[in-house]
């Protein structure tokens, strides 16, 4: 059987839906630089310069290729050389690119560098290389090397926080970790980089190796890429400034860096309005989920995420999902009867989810008997003259219900409440056994056993003095309950009623 919500719900979006394609490539771009990682460049007595060469492998060219010189005061360098990338191979499905670096100390002037090398693809994905490097005549008063990577400022947290970084030392000492977590300004991250780095502040929380997952380099020295987890349980929601400290333990030279995250430990409010009853067959009814927020950060970002269950004496026997970044409401068309819950779970982009829901109860709707006799339309109660050596057309075929039940409606035809034939339309003649008139009734059932009947009085010619109709239904009803009575005791031998071709 097909999944009951197939069968009852066609739930469409009320708001366009909007997903992020990430179109991304088969394989992620492959940069390379040819330089180890902890380089020390010296200052050329000539002043010359020093080339640093690099490829990158793709599908396609990227759109965009860059590279910058980082440290604790910002950028140091940067070169966009897209138009200089030099085809190095073409394969046709995996491609190369060399590029030259090119790094003048003189220009640069004395530096603990983090080189980034950035490259962006055709479906617009961001692909990067770090790599440290020192440039000084004297290695003894370099700090550390210290980068955040990884975050942007789309970055949300809750719960706890991740930080990855590339640091390394000139002479391969590890260095001393230390991080404050504080309260951002308008302006994020500000006045970091003119704080005295002698002075450490107050609230600094030095890291021991046994909270560091650290790269190991070629040598097997534990520096270079780090990660430690920040535990943000006790934070209030709101941005947040993390700045993160490296000293070299053998000059005490200190570096830092700084992103800014938000924190949001607080799961978005669902709530649901909709009817608790509705009729089989309505149209467009809105389940309505816009009155759920965000206490802190509002609506923007929310993602909702709708399900629509068949409850059956506790038991799920289907379900239809719906996920949208703006399905605030849907709208359904319930076509079967039944007991459904409806659900909505809301994300926020920090992870967070609130949920919701409603139990709604679909009333089936009996069917509407049509009667046409010889293409005449007949109402309840009506008289019809039939001479008895004549026939006609009779048609219940016209009968309505809704679009779940209209193809699967039984037609029963009882003459005086004795079921006679089953079946939508047939030529009729004058039964055996009946004198002047007798009750013709069709009882139009739909797979929910709900059901509508239509009585007429049909007679002959020359039938003159009947009682009227509602009586002789009325007497005809007590014949056929206790002609039920009967039958049910006799079940085994009780025929089935004809069917008609």
């Amino acid at each position: 059987m097909l999944p009951i919500i197939a069968a009852f719900l066609v739930v469409t979006i009320l708001q366009s839906t909007s997903f992020a394609d990430d179109g991304g490539d088969d394989y992620p771009a492959q940069i390379t630089l040819e330089i180890a990682d902890g380089t020390y460049i010296y200052e050329m007595i000539d002043g010359s310069s020093t080339i640093v060469s690099g490829t990158i492998q793709d599908e396609t060219v990227p759109d965009s290729a860059t590279w910058e010189l980082l440290d604790s005061s910002g950028t140091r360098h940067y070169v966009d050389f897209t138009d200089d990338l030099v085809s190095a191979s073409e394969t046709g499905l995996w491609n190369e690119w060399s590029f030259d670096i090119e790094i003048n100390p003189l220009v640069v002037g004395p530096c603990a560098c983090t080189i980034v090398v950035t490259a962006i693809d055709v479906s617009g994905n961001t692909h990067t290389e770090l790599m440290s490097i020192f440039i000084s005549p004297n290695t003894h008063q370099l700090p550390p090397t210290i980068h955040i990577y990884g975050e942007s400022t789309d970055t949300w947290s809750s719960q706890e926080h991740i930080v990855n970084a590339l640091s390394r030392t000139v002479h391969h000492a590890e260095p001393i970790f230390e991080y404050t977590f504080r309260n951002s300004t308008i302006v994020k991250c500000s006045d970091v980089a003119s704080q005295d780095m002698s002075d450490m502040p107050d609230d600094v929380i030095t890291l021991n190796s046994s909270q560091i997952s650290f790269g190991v380099s070629m040598d097997g020295n534990p520096v270079g890429p780090l990660s430690f987890e920040i535990d943000l349980a006790q934070f209030s929601d709101g941005w947040y400034d993390l700045i993160l400290y490296a000293t070299n333990p053998l000059n005490q030279e200190i570096s830092h860096d700084c992103t800014s995250i938000r924190v949001d430990n607080t799961a978005p409010v669902a709530l649901i309005e909709g009817p608790s009853t509705i009729q089989e067959g309505m149209e467009g009814v809105v389940i309505d989920g816009s009155s759920s927020y965000d206490m802190n950060w509002g609506i923007q970002g929310l993602t909702y995420i709708w399900s629509v269950i068949e409850v059956e004496a506790g038991s799920v026997s289907g379900a239809d999902f719906i996920v949208d970044s703006d399905g605030r409401s849907i709208s359904i068309n319930p076509n079967s009867s039944g007991t459904y819950e409806i659900k909505l779970a809301i994300t926020d982009q920090a992870g967070n989810i609130g949920r919701s829901s409603i139990i709604i109860e679909v009333q089936n709707i009996a069917p509407i008997v049509r009667l046409s006799i010889d293409g005449v339309p007949i109402s309840n109660n009506d008289e019809f003259i039939l001479p008895k050596d004549s026939t006609c057309l009779i048609d219940a075929s016209g009968s309505i219900d809704t679009p779940n039940d209209v193809d699967n409606l039984r037609y029963i035809w009882r003459v005086n409440n004795i079921p006679t034939y089953e079946g939508a339309s047939r030529e009729f003649f004058w039964p055996e056994g009946v004198d002047d008139e007798f009750i013709l009734t069709i009882e139009v059932i739909d797979d929910d056993s709900n059901s509508s009947m239509i009585s007429i009085l049909i007679k002959d010619i020359d039938t003159n003095g009947t009682f009227p109709l509602p009586i002789i239904v009325l007497i005809l009803s007590a014949v056929f309950l206790t002609y039920s009575a009967v039958k049910f005791r006799d079940q085994t031998n009780e025929s089935e009623i004809p069917k008609w071709a």
